[in-house]
């Protein structure tokens, strides 16, 4: 039997057609601090983030370390909620921002020497929203951690709006 092109082009896009596509895991990192909108505090604490996103499973990891703020200092009312003291924070305007992803408080804090981290590994980012009442689909969120319009920011008890913060940006 001879294969024509038209033939070998049809199977081959009929293939890539009924092949899902590929998952992947995209990273992103931010640098905390107290001196940068939306946290002009002058905190001399300070932090980094590693965040990875499982597009597939649409699962967030989040790797946060804090230096100048103990657990003990974090915001107590927040604490006592399920969405905790350290939340993604969408920025679509200046005057139109939106939580859109928490980092619940539990046994994934713990202390350090000079401060706290946070480890939080495969967090449905549905189960997040729905803690927020958040509207926007994992797509919009990763969309919008691209397009560096998310801030990771870490609320105290004397910074009840954030002590720190970081803009979270593609690796």
């Amino acid at each position: 039997m001879r294969f024509t092109p038209l033939i070998v082009l049809t199977a081959v896009t009929a293939i890539a057609i009924a092949t899902p596509a590929a998952a992947k895991t995209e990273s992103f990192r931010a640098a905390l601090d107290g001196t940068a909108i939306p946290t002009t505090t002058g905190s001399p604490a300070h932090g980094r983030v590693t965040v990875k996103v499982d597009t597939k499973s649409q699962r967030v990891s989040v790797e946060l370390d804090v230096q100048g703020i103990t657990l003990d200092q974090l915001n107590d009312a927040l604490v006592a909620k399920p969405i905790g003291p350290v939340h993604f924070h969408q920025y679509r305007t200046a005057d139109d921002v939106e939580a859109v992803l928490p980092v619940p408080y539990g046994a994934n804090y713990r202390a350090t020497k000079t401060g706290f981290h946070v480890s939080m590994r495969n967090y449905a980012y549905a189960e997040g929203a729905k803690l927020l009442n958040d509207q926007d689909t994992f797509e919009e969120f990763v969309d919008a951690l691209n397009a560096g319009k998310i801030v990771i920011n870490i609320h105290t008890d004397k910074f009840p709006d954030g002590e720190i913060s970081g803009k979270v940006m593609p690796n």
